[in-house]
């Protein structure tokens, strides 16, 4: 659902964060795959962390700038992101 390594989308992460738990990287390692893999399989891993509230940086999908996501990082921290890479990246 969240397309994982081919893409992934930043409001499914905030949505699964908020709406259940995050995982320790020991129980759930990046594998940088998701073939192969469901949710099941790390049911086991107990909750370490919540999100309560997520938010655009720029108030929408697609609203924010270069400057806006310097600031948040400033004010609040680390900024849950993504970005398109050219294929010769």
């Amino acid at each position: 659902m969240n397309e994982g390594c081919e893409g992934g989308w930043p409001h499914f992460h905030a949505y699964f964060s908020e709406n259940g738990h995050l995982v320790s990287e020991k129980c759930a390692p990046y594998q940088a795959k998701t073939v192969g893999t469901s949710c099941k399989d790390y049911s086991g891993c107990n909750p370490v962390a919540k999100v309560s509230k997520s938010y655009d940086v720029g108030g929408g999908y697609g609203q924010s700038s270069e400057k806006r996501m310097m600031k948040e990082i400033v004010r609040n921290g680390p900024l849950n992101t993504e970005f398109q890479a050219p294929s010769i990246f």
